[in-house]
């Protein structure tokens, strides 16, 4: 014992020895290692950052910890990214997921269970002009004349709008005839006896405008909301970074709806808002200039030609004051005419460029903004949507926007903010299952009606034989009674069929699509996954069981796909590292061949060469990785206190908000230093065994 410790700290003492001789070698192979090494730390390090930014994202907005879903399930769970037809996956349903409720509750690691279910519906909109109709319909049920004034002015002011909008199309279009007949009815619209104010307003010219006027300035393309349903009680306790930023929160027993603020923001708002948003986003935040950059180029050409989308909102009193007011800061026009004057003078505000943006967008939210309808959506707002149901009819539903939400740290990820919240009740109405009461409502209007069921043997006999002739009387008399008694001559009130409220009990039972896990100790995922994998399948439940890695779809093949490719350059480094470093341990052998010689001349062992150029390999690495590892942790430290920017979207999204901030994983600087040095020493293996075969006759050769 006492020889191999005298030995070993003889080739401890040569090895230094050689080493500080030998500065110049000893420097370069430990400063590679040292790089490998700070790599290595930082790499790993940013791994774990981004997997824990990215776990937290998808887990406490919508995923949590597990999901599950029917085994059926022709697509995989996707929340993020899906696929299936118009990118509804058919993932099956759980027709009442109450008892698998009970099974996953019954772990001891499980935390919640939130019964969920993603779907895809349209969002009707009308244009302007629909708004300002609706807006006078209102006005009239409130009987503020002063108010009605105020609609009737607006809508005269978009009218005149519209016929020369007409007058333009008429250069164009092909279908004179329909041009002609368009011009007429914008003719009796804007006839002084039509829309007078003080005259009273017939449900007959309200509906006029709606159908014959308000389609003349142009549909709005159609808006494809995503929607999640679920238990809102449930889900708000168990997803923190949910945070309502406008309205209130949709409370339990409530039907409605949560807007996403990045869906309100980039499908319903003014579209002259928006561009001047992603200017200033990439002008601001991104340090991008209009000259020079294509994107920033079209948005402000874009820009400079939406002053319809500001004058189609303005009365005549806003559009006149704004026009003083943009004279009054230097854009001015000489037209007697306020439309064609405040039509050139918005334009030429629109026009943008590096020196006036900032100024002007200012101003735009200032004086501009205020004036028009920023939203087509507010909080408090009902809006109408409509999804084609599994059995294939399409569910049409008025839906209240209670809020407007965030998921904290992820405002401008386009990923997260894809998705809207509703209540259970009014998701599984879409998705096409009735409710109790639907089903009541539905029984009340079939007897009202007199229509009753028959089998499909039985339809032709209804249809065509007695019953039927007595079905058609029914519904004849019935309907014909309903419209002798509507008088032309009153507004009508389309009263709500559906209540605004339900019954809570209603989403403790039920459809659900899928549902979301959150466990006590996330740590234990794995083995709680698969412990409740066997308890399921035991209890003859046919469920999919999957993590929120696996449930995140893209996103979450996204952190596989990062990790992989961190790991892959980390392996291209080492052998690159692994290459040069067993060359210059073989180069410095060849150079050495007479103090190789000499040693075994004086008796040193094969053993002795091997071990002396191991421990000096190892010496250089434990000095360079550790070295490495030390400047790694000063570059972490100095990184987490501003953060690292996220560049686009996309990446806020992998950060969990817009600037990742790195913390030190002791493990990662301890290990990776150890393995470093591992990985040089049994690089130098061949190296020292090339040396060790030098014979003493050959430092005699080298020295003749």
């Amino acid at each position: 014992m006492t020889s191999d410790l005298a030995q070993f700290r003889l080739i401890g003492a040569v090895a230094l020895r050689n080493l500080w001789l030998d500065r110049l070698r000893t420097f370069i192979i430990g400063g590679l290692i040292a790089a490998g090494a700070f790599l290595a730390v930082i790499g790993l390090s940013l791994l774990l950052d981004v997997q824990a930014s990215m776990r937290a994202s998808i887990t406490q907005s919508i995923a949590g910890d597990l999901q599950i879903y029917a085994a059926k399930a022709k697509d995989k769970l996707a929340l993020f990214g899906g696929g299936g037809f118009m990118g509804r996956a058919d993932i099956g349903s759980l027709p009442d997921f109450s008892p698998y409720k009970d099974a996953v509750l019954s772990h001891p690691n499980v935390a919640a269970f939130v019964p969920m279910g993603l779907d895809m519906a349209v969002l009707s909109r009308g244009n302007e002009l629909d708004d300002a109709i609706d807006a006078l319909r209102v006005a009239l049920k409130g009987g503020d004349q002063g108010i009605i004034t105020g609609r009737i002015e607006q809508i005269r002011f978009q009218l005149e709008q519209v016929k020369l909008e007409l007058a333009a199309r008429r250069l164009l279009s092909a279908d004179q005839a329909e041009l002609e007949q368009q011009e007429k009815d914008l003719a009796r619209a804007l006839a002084p006896d039509f829309l007078a104010p003080g005259t009273p307003l017939t449900e007959e010219q309200l509906q006029f405008l709606e159908t014959k006027i308000a389609p003349l300035s142009g549909e709005k393309l159609p808006t494809y909301l995503q929607y999640i349903g679920t238990d809102i009680a449930i889900y708000r306790a168990n997803f923190p970074k949910f945070r309502v930023i406008e309205g209130t929160v949709l409370e339990p027993g409530q039907r409605g709806i949560m807007l996403s603020r990045k869906v309100r923001e980039e499908l319903l708002k003014n579209g002259v808002a928006k561009l001047f948003d992603k200017l200033h986003k990439r002008i601001v935040k991104r340090g991008a200039r209009i000259a020079g950059d294509e994107e920033n180029q079209r948005f402000a050409v874009d820009l400079s030609k939406q002053y319809q989308q500001i004058l189609s909102y303005l009365d005549r009193a806003n559009a006149e004051d704004l026009s003083a007011k943009l004279s009054a800061r230097g854009i001015s026009d000489q037209s007697p005419d306020l439309l064609q004057r405040l039509s050139r003078q918005i334009s030429a505000f629109l026009t943008v460029d590096d020196d006036n943006f900032l100024e002007r967008y200012q101003w735009f939210y200032e004086h501009i903004a205020p004036k028009i309808k920023l939203y087509e959506v507010y909080p408090g707002q009902t809006i109408t949507v409509r999804n084609y149901t599994r059995s294939g009819y399409i569910k049409t539903l008025p839906l209240k926007v209670y809020g407007i939400y965030n998921f904290d740290g992820l405002e401008d990820s386009d990923l997260a903010g894809v998705l809207n919240i509703m209540d259970l009740v009014s998701f599984r109405e879409l998705y096409g299952q009735m409710t109790e009461a639907s089903r009541k409502e539905l029984e009340a209007m079939r007897a009202q009606v007199g229509l009753k069921e028959v089998q499909a043997e039985d339809a032709e006999a209804a249809l065509f034989g007695e019953a039927g002739t007595a079905s058609g009387a029914a519904v004849e008399t019935t309907m014909g009674q309903a419209l002798n008694g509507l008088d032309a001559s009153q507004v009508v009130l389309v009263k709500p069929t559906l209540a605004d409220s339900f019954d809570p009990a209603e989403v403790q039972s039920g459809l659900a699509l899928n549902a979301a896990i959150r466990l006590k100790d996330p740590s234990q995922q794995a083995r709680t996954e698969a412990e409740l994998g066997a308890d399921l399948e035991k209890k003859g439940f046919k469920l999919n069981i999957v993590d929120w890695q696996q449930a995140s779809g893209i996103v979450g093949q996204f952190v596989n796909i990062v990790g992989g490719t961190l790991v892959f350059a980390l392996v291209v480094i080492f052998l690159v590292a692994f290459v040069i470093i067993n060359n210059s341990i073989i180069v410095g052998t060849l150079n050495r061949t007479r103090e190789i010689g000499t040693m075994r001349a004086i008796g040193a062992q094969r053993s002795f060469i091997v071990a002396l150029f191991l421990a000096e390999t190892g010496i250089t690495g434990m000095f360079g990785a550790f070295g490495g590892a030390a400047l790694a942790v000063v570059a972490v430290v100095a990184a987490s206190r501003k953060g690292i920017p996220a560049a686009n979207d996309v990446v806020t999204f992998i950060f969990s908000g817009p600037r990742l901030y790195p913390v030190v994983h002791w493990q990662v600087v301890t290990l990776v230093p150890l393995l470093i040095t591992l990985f040089a020493t049994l690089a130098s293996v061949y190296a020292a065994r090339h040396a060790a075969k030098v014979q003493p006759a050959d430092a005699t050769q080298e020295k003749e």
